[in-house]
């Protein structure tokens, strides 16, 4: 019997993918058993034709106390987190992992700890490890979480415990996007999102990153929690491979620089983001290169003058990023193969 109001909701938005989701529940299920007078798990289905359904049958059958919802049309993949977060949740706090990750051992008993002697906190954040997607582990291999022990992970921290917000942007890859890798209050996601959004997705910070949104407006100068452990192991996949993958030029570079805009607004102190700044000018040439010049790609040539402008300091990793850009495989033959000539050269110094 699940509570009707859980101190944590696990909610999991999902669509066509009930092999992955298969996977996600057999690490989560026997652990929400184990604490099933705190917690509950919400599922939300966007309208899946493919065995999801069965999936989730399954697991009903298995674990009667799982919260399965399916909408009667796909309301698009904002509208699912929102809606699952703010409109089907119960819990105080909401942890929203996607159909694809699969928990680690132990995991929402370190959260659960965490929020029992945190309860001053509206956030609290976890360290995620990486894995290369080949090993992702089968549903029986995966029941009731994987190892922790990833060589890999999003935060170097080794530390636990009640910190200032600002603190958490140890960058330049821990910037809180990764919605699967935080607990939030559920009464900020009631806030702004009383209602599934109808937004276009990846049409605006909102609709690329609305966790992230809520957390530049409400969450600067207040204490948060962290967990250095990893929660979460992610299998990573090519990035093609995601139904999203046209928006992922404009999303890191457009929506991520306003969102990183919106912290410092919000009172992160520049010194602290700089790191994340002149990442999106060392590392992002590729996402730069698509707006230019990838003609499958959402975005244009309009949205790079807006991110060079965004980036008018930084005249010279401007200008480096640029080259590089116009290297890309798409651009025109006259320019990227004299210029891809001439870096590699100059790499090879």
């Amino acid at each position: 019997m699940q509570p009707s109001s859980p101190l944590l909701s696990i909610c999991i938005p999902t669509f066509n993918r009930g092999g992955l989701l298969d996977v996600c529940l057999a690490s989560v299920l026997p652990q929400v058993a184990e604490h099933s007078l705190e917690v509950e798990c919400v599922v939300s289905d966007n309208a899946s034709s493919d065995a999801t359904e069965k999936v989730l049958e399954k697991y009903q059958q298995l674990f009667p106390f799982v919260r399965a919802c399916r909408n009667a049309t796909n309301i698009g993949i904002i509208g699912n987190i929102t809606k699952v977060a703010s409109e089907l949740a119960r819990g105080e706090f909401v942890w929203l992992i996607g159909d694809d990750d699969v928990l680690t051992t132990g995991a929402i008993e370190r959260v659960l700890r965490r929020l029992r002697q945190s309860p001053e906190v509206d956030l609290v954040a976890f360290n995620v490890g990486f894995e290369p997607g080949s090993q992702r582990p089968t549903a029986e291999q995966a029941r009731g979480g994987v190892a922790s022990n990833v060589a890999r992970t999003l935060r170097n921290s080794s530390s636990d415990g009640v910190l200032p917000f600002e603190q958490l942007f140890e960058g330049p890859c821990a910037d809180l996007t990764a919605m699967y890798s935080l607990a939030m209050r559920r009464s900020l996601w009631v806030q702004h999102y009383p209602v599934a959004s109808t937004a276009d997705p990846f049409s605006s910070v909102e609709s690329t990153y609305p966790h992230a949104a809520i957390i530049a407006e409400h969450l600067s100068g207040k204490l948060a929690g962290l967990i250095a452990e990893p929660a979460v192991v992610i299998y990573e996949m090519p990035s093609e491979q995601f139904s999203w993958a046209k928006h992922h030029a404009k999303s890191v570079l457009i929506y991520f620089t306003e969102l990183l805009q919106r912290y410092e607004r919000g009172g992160v102190p520049r010194a602290v983001l700089e790191p994340y700044y002149r990442y999106q000018l060392l590392h992002r040439s590729g996402e730069l290169g698509d707006l230019m010049f990838n003609r499958s790609t959402s975005g244009g040539c309009r949205d790079a003058l807006r991110f060079a402008w965004m980036y008018r300091r930084y005249p010279v990793l401007l200008m480096r990023s640029l080259l590089i850009a116009c290297s890309h495989p798409k651009a025109p033959k006259l320019v990227s193969v004299p210029l891809g000539a001439w870096l590699h050269r100059r790499s090879g110094r």
